[in-house]
């Protein structure tokens, strides 16, 4: 879903840049070929000042807030109005159903069909077909004989073009997203919803090639194979849930990120080398994880984990980083479960 905002958004920044386009090459085309009477250089000058004042904003919108605010699909959204309301006004000016601006028409179809897939398309061009009727009838005086191939075709052109604009659009955003699905469940653990193995090695690998500051976290529930045999793999698959609600919960994106190493083992990838930061994270996980309660209402228990954590040294290649951590995981297991061992961190462990 995020890949397919991410399109959306880089379209709406080529349609905010076509609009920039249009602009002076409209006020220079009217103020050249059709600028008759003060009337009509009113109107252009108020459509001029209300679409660059529109623009000004939407510009503001597209870089300053984010694409999931309701804000942003607003504004996206009404840009397709906006755009209609401004075509019509503006070919009314240069020349009517002859203005060389007719073509940008069809943009606005396939903008349409963008948000509304197949029946954005059509409602466009049946609001085209209306709005280019009005102007025949208030602009170029009504349906003249030699001019009725014309019209035939324009119209034609306008329905082809959201037919087959609207059906190749739905076509393409479809595939893109069972494309998104189809990577998701490949990079993510159907169980605890949170990234898998292979996404683990590509993010660790990508995170050490851009030689980020961050600290590696392998961790393990302590006793996982007597909760399985004891209260069931059911019971077993909740208490993985919850701990990957858990990580998803407490780690922002822009801060880590969490993974489903294998079976009950878990990897936490932290940007940041600071002992302190994630001493205080790993506290914060632990004392929510305790307070979880897992059973039935005969027979509750909590769960516990063991950590070991480490920042990468100097040219640690992943293999070596992920070893160390887990050597440390390992220490904390022997020395009792339910604790953290840190390794090439400042300070003292944490426990």
């Amino acid at each position: 879903m995020f890949k397919t905002r991410r399109s959306d958004h880089i379209l709406e920044i080529a349609y905010s840049c076509v609009r920039w386009f249009f602009v002076p090459t409209a006020t220079l085309l009217f103020l050249k070929y059709y600028h008759h009477t003060t009337g009509d250089l009113i109107l252009f000058c108020a459509l001029f000042t209300v679409s660059v004042l529109y623009m000004g904003f939407t510009e503001y919108v597209l870089h300053r807030t984010p694409i999931t605010s309701m804000l942003y699909r607003y504004v996206t959204r009404l840009g397709v109005f906006m755009d209609y309301i401004a075509y019509i006004l503006i070919i009314s000016l240069t020349g009517g159903t002859h203005s060389p601006l007719y073509p940008i028409a069809y943009l606005i179809i396939l903008h349409a069909s963008l948000y509304w897939s197949f029946t954005g398309a059509m409602v466009a061009t049946n609001m085209m077909i209306i709005g280019y009727l009005g102007v025949i009838f208030l602009v170029d005086g009504g349906f003249l004989d030699e001019e009725l191939p014309r019209h035939f075709f324009n119209l034609a052109f306008l329905i082809m073009i959201g037919v087959i604009g609207g059906i190749i659009v739905a076509r393409e955003r479809k595939h893109f997203v069972e494309k998104g699905i189809f990577e998701n469940l490949a990079k993510k653990d159907y169980l605890t919803g949170l990234y898998n193995h292979r996404s683990f090695q590509e993010q660790i690998r990508e995170t050490i090639t851009k030689t980020r500051h961050f600290t590696l976290i392998m961790g393990d529930i302590d006793y996982f194979k007597n909760i399985n045999d004891r209260y069931g793999h059911q019971v077993g698959d909740a208490v993985l849930r919850a701990i990957g609600s858990l990580f998803d919960s407490l780690i922002p994106s822009s801060q880590g990120r969490a993974f489903r190493y294998g079976g009950e083992e878990f990897a936490i990838i932290l940007f940041t080398d600071d002992r302190h930061m994630a001493a205080e994270w790993m506290d914060q996980f632990r004392d929510k994880l305790k307070a979880l309660e897992f059973g039935s209402d005969e027979e509750k228990f909590h769960v516990t984990m063991s950590f070991g954590a480490t920042s990468r040294m100097r040219d640690q290649r992943t293999a070596e980083l992920v070893a160390a951590a887990d050597a440390l995981l390992y220490t904390a297991k022997e020395q009792g479960r339910d604790r953290v061992v840190w390794g090439q961190l400042a300070t003292n462990p944490s426990q």
